[in-house]
C-alpha cells in the first residue's frame, strides 16, 4: 500500500519537536530566581508573618548588653530555589522578632513552600534562638539557618 502523504508524518514529527523544545526552554530553572523581597510582594499575597515574643520574654538569649531594641540583618544566603535573608530584633539581649526579608521564588510551587515554612521557621528563632528543618522546605531551612546565625553573629551572640 503506498501512503497518500508520506511528508505528514515528518511534519508532525518536527512540530512535535519544537513544541516539546519551546516547553521545555520556557521552564525557570532553580536557583535562577531573584528571590522575593518581603517588601515586594505580589498583589493579592500576604507577607510571611514575622515573629515575635509575648512582651514578658521567652525569646532565647541573643547577646550580651541590656540597650534598647535593634534590628540585625543577616547575610543573603543563595540557595538552590533562591536567596534567603532574615532580620531579627533583639531586645535587652533577647529575641524578640524574626522576619525572613527575601525567600526563594524560583515559581509558584517555591512559593507556597516559603509561604509555609518561613512563619514555622520565624517562630522557632524567636522562641529557641534555632531552628529545625520543615520537612518539605529543607534547603530553604537550611537558608534561614545560615542567614539566622549571621544576624546572630552581628548581633553579638554565640
Amino acid at each position: 500500500m503506498k501512503r497518500k502523504h508520506p511528508l505528514r508524518r515528518i511534519v508532525v514529527g518536527t512540530a512535535a519537536t519544537v513544541s516539546g523544545v519551546v516547553l521545555l526552554l520556557a521552564l525557570k530553572q532553580p536557583g535562577s530566581g531573584g528571590g522575593q523581597t518581603v517588601a515586594e510582594n505580589q498583589p493579592g499575597q500576604a507577607p510571611p508573618v514575622a515573629a515575635t515574643a509575648p512582651p514578658g520574654g521567652g525569646g532565647a538569649g541573643a547577646g550580651a548588653g541590656a540597650g534598647g531594641a535593634r534590628t540585625v540583618t543577616g547575610d543573603t544566603v543563595q540557595t538552590q530555589y533562591g536567596p534567603v535573608q532574615v532580620s531579627l530584633t533583639v531586645n535587652g539581649g533577647k529575641i524578640t522578632g524574626a522576619q525572613a526579608v527575601k525567600t526563594p521564588d524560583s515559581g509558584p510551587r517555591s512559593d507556597q513552600i516559603a509561604k509555609d515554612s518561613i512563619p514555622k521557621l520565624n517562630q522557632q528563632a524567636v522562641s529557641a534562638a534555632k531552628v529545625d528543618t520543615v520537612s518539605g522546605a529543607t534547603y530553604t531551612s537550611e537558608g534561614y539557618a545560615k542567614s539566622l546565625q549571621s544576624a546572630l553573629d552581628k548581633a553579638g551572640a554565640k
